[in-house]
């Protein structure tokens, strides 16, 4: 296929993170290179209209597929689309956006990898899989502050979605070429600050990127809080049946430390994008309870995905 723009696609269950890290990587690499857009907006129905026909946002049924198909299409070819808006506010549709591919372009969403043309499109394919408890925490939290819902109708949301979280979104997980899981230390009841896991799939094979985090796993870079523990491991696990490379990285890592780990990363991509700088000014921060607090964890996650962005030029 001669196509023009380089396609990434995030895929995770509602509230799991991925607006969070869709941001870091359009502002690591820069608006004028990266742009976003949201499969959500690919909704059938508005909120009133789900309540209706009793059917949730994750069903596929609940969305234009071959629409979602044929722009994703269009975009990886470089070729401009009119792109469905879908408020998340007020649970209706807004005008739609006239799209014209940069560079690079995000799909972040419930359904990006759920068919083979879907898949096809994307150059890289990530996965968020935080726990089922932390992402719940995080839906309720988010639910409340910026859609208006009560805890309760946030729970009672939550439960009405299960069989098809379980049976439209969790199965995409196989096709992701990266998969991350923010998870809580399991010694501490505290969720304000997260490890990650970073999982890399041989379909995705990089002799430079594994040199950069086999080189970051041999320094043993020691917690700030636990002595002689190292920060960061690397090991080998295997994800439906085949083997994942894993960065496993304690949020405890000193910010020495985490600066050489950012800039090491940051000098690779620069060297394979042209004309790429890259702005390590706000990577790895979040929002927390109306604050904006820096997670190491998240941003090697924002790096390393966008490192096989720039990867796929010259694939």
């Amino acid at each position: 296929m001669n196509r023009k723009t380089i396609m990434l696609g995030i895929v995770g269950d509602s509230a799991a993170g991925k607006t969070t890290l869709t941001k870091g990587v359009v502002n690591l690499l820069g608006i004028k290179n990266v742009f976003p857009i949201c499969s959500d907006d690919y909704h059938k129905y508005n909120r009133v209209q789900r309540k209706e026909h009793q059917i949730t946002a994750l069903n596929p049924a609940c969305n234009y597929v071959d629409i979602m198909e044929n722009h994703f299409t269009e975009l990886r070819e470089g070729r401009a689309i009119l792109k469905p808006n879908y408020n998340h506010k007020t649970g209706d549709f807004d005008a739609p956006n006239y799209v014209k591919p940069t560079n690079f372009v995000i799909v972040e969403g419930l359904l990006g990898f759920h068919t083979r043309v879907m898949r096809q499109n994307f150059d890289v394919k990530v996965y968020l899989d935080p726990p089922e408890s932390l992402r719940k925490e995080w839906k309720i939290g988010r639910d409340m502050a910026k859609r208006g819902y009560s805890r309760e109708e946030v729970l009672k949301e939550i439960v009405a979605r299960e069989d098809d979280s379980e049976a439209f979104i969790r199965p995409q997980k196989k096709f992701a070429d990266i998969i991350i899981q923010f998870y809580p230390d399991e010694n501490s009841d505290s969720t304000s600050k997260l490890n990650a896991k970073i999982l890399l799939s041989p379909t995705a094979p990089c002799d430079e990127f594994n040199k950069i985090i086999t080189e970051i796993s041999r320094k043993e870079y020691p917690c700030a809080n636990q002595a002689g523990k190292p920060c960061v491991n690397l090991t080998l696990e295997k994800i439906y049946g085949k083997p994942f490379e894993v960065i496993d990285i304690n949020s405890e890592i000193g910010l020495a430390e985490t600066e050489i780990l950012k800039k090491t990363i940051a000098a690779a991509i620069e060297s394979k994008g042209e004309g790429i700088k890259v702005n390590l000014d706000d990577v790895g921060v979040l929002s927390k309870d109306g604050e904006n607090i820096t997670s190491f964890p998240l941003a090697l996650a924002q790096l390393t995905i966008a490192y096989f962005m720039i990867h796929s030029l010259e694939m």
